[in-house]
């Protein structure tokens, strides 16, 4: 891994029309940075905005501002064929593998689908050597020599992840962005895909931006820890140190809600619920200055007037919050 960037991301801004003249703020100023051979794992409760980014990142939403830059390419100054030519250098695998593939088609041709859109690219290769391809990608991702010849609806769920997985792979991209990969797939299966993915990011060299809800799958697959709360990003840090010493309150209570015999005294913190309070708040009216003040123990005067910046507590770690001296509630 290298310290040069492959993905960065300034500012995105992501808000939608509401009735009545109101706005959705889904994203507010989200600033990120993936490092070449890096998976970053972005957390948050439903609604916080984490897929939003991701499908943002990937142009499927429109930003309302910000930079997106691919190998330095700004994605958000290009348009029609510049932009679908940059963007193929990133795949994006959803939520619902099931809902993702086409019913009709066998999986050999919803894996090629992208050679075959982008054949113009793919002129000096003969088709014996694109047919391999599909194949080596398809066995890639634990699937037998016979599944290209079937439909999605002969597959389990896990099974048809692993045909989303080979589609992204077949076009070879730098960045995956997964959506909430495994949250539809059993336990047991979670564990292969997870073990598969990680597999796949040292044989194809992948940079991996990895959204999910549930900590306990980020610690797993990721370098580093993105904490966002709605729409807001509230704490960085690699993942060791952020399991180790979470510093916003918001992160404290993710972790203390970790399912499990004693898990706030696994983690050292006292009970999710002396952390956190109340309901999340609706986007379409988002508290003033400190979004999670209205749900923080710690919560002041200055924490409605002023948003917090992220700030340096340690090397690479960073908080959004005006009271890291109280906050720190480890033991």
């Amino acid at each position: 891994m290298t310290n040069e960037p492959v993905l960065s991301v300034e500012g995105l801004v992501v808000e939608f029309p509401a009735r009545r003249g109101q706005t959705v703020h889904a994203v507010t100023g989200v600033d990120l940075e993936l490092a070449r051979g890096e998976t970053l794992g972005l957390v948050g409760e439903s609604g916080c905005g984490k897929s939003t980014t991701g499908r943002a990142i990937m142009r499927l939403t429109e930003p309302v501002a910000g930079r997106i830059r691919l190998d330095g390419e700004d994605l958000t100054a290009l348009s029609g064929d510049a932009l679908r030519r940059l963007r193929r250098r990133m795949q994006m695998i959803f939520q619902d593998p099931v809902s993702s593939l086409n019913p009709r088609r066998r999986v050999r041709e919803i894996v090629r689908e992208g050679i075959d859109i982008w054949s113009e690219e793919f002129d000096d290769v003969d088709a014996a050597e694109l047919d391999d391809r599909v194949a080596a990608v398809v066995d890639a991702v634990g699937l037998d020599a016979n599944a290209g010849d079937r439909r999605p609806h002969e597959f389990s769920g896990g099974q048809c992840q692993r045909i989303c997985i080979a589609r992204a792979l077949v076009l070879e991209p730098e960045v995956l962005i997964l959506d909430e990969p495994v949250s539809a797939l059993d336990v047991s299966v979670q564990a292969q895909i997870l073990n598969l993915l990680e597999r796949l990011k040292r044989q194809f060299d992948l940079t991996m931006l990895f959204i999910s809800h549930d900590l306990a799958v980020v610690k797993n697959v990721s370098d580093r820890v993105m904490v966002m709360y709605l729409g807001r990003v509230c704490e960085v840090a690699p993942t060791a140190e952020l399991f180790r010493s979470p510093r916003h309150p918001y992160s404290q209570a993710l972790l203390a809600s970790i399912p499990g015999v004693d898990a706030g005294e696994r983690w050292g913190l006292p009970p999710a619920g002396d952390l956190i309070s109340g309901e999340i708040p609706s986007p379409l009216d988002p508290p003033s200055g400190c979004r999670f003040r209205t749900r923080c123990p710690h919560a002041s005067d200055r924490c409605a007037t002023e948003v917090p910046e992220l700030e340096e507590v340690a090397p690479g770690h960073q908080v959004a919050c005006h009271h890291l001296d109280v906050s720190t509630l480890r033991t």
